[in-house]
């Protein structure tokens, strides 16, 4: 039932007007006495610290000093009032809103410093919709098992071996060798292009080539060989990878001449390592490494199991998300939203891409309401430690994808960790981390999760179909 309702915050009377399920009007009205005194206590402090002219310091008439300051004192001062008796009423009310509060569309606002000594304030509401939870064991979910093979460990040694393998000259070019060699574009003619590329240095591999004449024509060739080449098929029609190895710009692409000299410099093949205490120790270090190939086996295939196992895990949490968004159809006040978008975030919405990009928050804020749910109905918090044993987690993996390998009990950690949480906005992003894991897990408790053995092949073929029928 929509009506309007009437309350008072101290003196300063209020009505709310709600417009539908998702969306309401407050009105803040003010008289004079509900922000005379703080203007008159302003007034009084600049009076005391007022320098002008003709007068001591402090001892400037008070009308002189209403005369000149005190339009721009009431409009700080009912500004501040309203918003303080709009931000308390909304939390007496328990009011659970959507984004903040803005000028209203609905009610204009009344706020005449020059004539008039009450004033009014109209704000609109984007209010959270109501909605129960609807996941339960009915909803069954698959929870891979993923087995590793012999083919998995025996790829996953043949990449070892050939990364830290060394890297020798060769005479001839084989498929998988770097080809060192300078391009030089060409005209119609075939001679040097006049302001054109010249003795550019690239690398090649003859393998990632698409097309198989140019791919032919590389393999078996040796140092100082001359060859005329087509840009566009020497990389396979890649305009970012054409523009990084020529050093031009990418615009610049659709210019060049297709043809170019190629006089391969150099050519170096990775050799594979020898499965010896020498390459264990490089790749395990030297204090705990496999002290035969049996060993190093069964260390990778405990590697892999490991990945696999965070692999199919994180798989879960994919799914989850999928049925906490199909389970739940929850409506939102899309045009306040739109509106409040524009207004606080103006480097990045505009009224002209509002409607392409609102979908992506929508998502998004839908997804966070549901956690919120989830987490308020099964009273799940962030603690302290909750917060920290994150944050080493968050540094973890940032720190891997510099090639640093950290534990989360590494020591090193914990000054980083305790600089930052003393800034809020770190905080409150790890405590959303912990809500979102704590309520993933509990939803776990909450629907039905079949096990599924898989192998590998079978594992990412299931992956890619799913991606695919969802446009992912």
């Amino acid at each position: 039932m929509f009506g309007t309702l009437l309350a008072t915050y101290n003196t300063v009377n209020i009505s709310f007007e709600k417009i539908d399920d998702l969306n309401a009007t407050v009105v803040i009205n003010l008289e004079k006495a509900d922000y005379s005194e703080k203007v008159e206590k302003e007034l009084r402090r600049i009076q005391k610290n007022a320098a002008m002219k003709g007068f001591r310091p402090g001892k400037a008439p008070m009308d002189i000093v209403k005369r000149l300051y005190s339009k721009g004192v009431i409009a700080d001062e009912i500004q501040q009032t309203a918003s303080d008796a709009l931000n308390n009423y909304i939390e007496e009310q328990k009011l659970d809103i959507l984004g903040y509060p803005l000028s209203s569309n609905h009610v204009e606002s009344d706020i005449d410093i020059e004539n008039k000594e009450t004033f009014s304030f109209a704000f609109d509401l984007g209010l959270a919709p109501a909605f129960d939870l609807s996941i339960s064991t009915k909803d069954k979910l698959e929870h891979f098992i993923i087995e590793v093979g012999e083919k998995e460990i025996d790829e996953d040694i043949e990449y070892a071996r050939k990364r830290y393998g060394k890297m020798e000259d060769v005479e001839k070019a084989e498929d998988e060798d770097i080809i060192y060699a300078n391009l030089t574009e060409l005209n119609d003619a075939g001679e040097p292009l006049e302001g054109g590329i010249a003795d550019k240095p690239v690398s090649i591999v003859a393998s990632l080539i698409e097309d198989k004449e140019t791919q032919k024509a590389l393999i078996g060739k040796i140092r100082e060989t001359v060859m005329e080449v087509d840009i566009q098929k020497l990389f396979n029609g890649n305009e970012g990878v054409i523009s990084s190895s020529l050093g031009i710009a990418r615009e610049g692409v659709n210019d060049l001449n297709t043809k170019f000299k190629l006089i391969i410099t150099d050519i170096k093949r990775r050799t594979v390592a020898e499965l010896n205490e020498e390459y264990f120790k490089e790749v395990f270090g030297p204090m705990d490494y496999p002290k035969s190939e049996t060993e190093y086996r069964e260390r990778i295939k405990s590697n892999l199991e490991n990945y696999y196992r965070n692999e199919a895990d994180l798989w879960l949490d994919h799914q989850i998300g999928h049925v906490l968004m199909e389970k739940h159809s929850i409506q939102l006040p899309d045009e306040f939203l739109k509106r409040w978008l524009i207004t606080t975030k103006t480097d990045h919405y505009t009224t002209e891409n509002i409607d392409e990009k609102y979908a992506a928050e929508k998502e998004a804020l839908v997804r966070r309401l549901i956690i919120d749910k989830i987490a308020e109905t099964n009273e799940l918090q962030a603690t302290e430690d909750d917060i920290r044993q994150e944050a080493k987690v968050y540094y973890v993996g940032m720190y891997r994808q510099y090639g640093m390998n950290i534990t989360p009990e590494d020591g090193f950690l914990d000054g980083t960790i305790n600089k930052r949480m003393a800034e809020r906005e770190f905080v409150s992003q790890m405590a959303d981390r912990v809500i979102y894991r704590k309520a993933y897990d509990k939803v776990k408790e909450m629907v039905t999760l079949q096990e599924n053995k898989v192998n590998v092949e079978d594992y990412f073929k299931h992956v890619n179909e799913h991606k695919q029928a969802h446009g992912e």
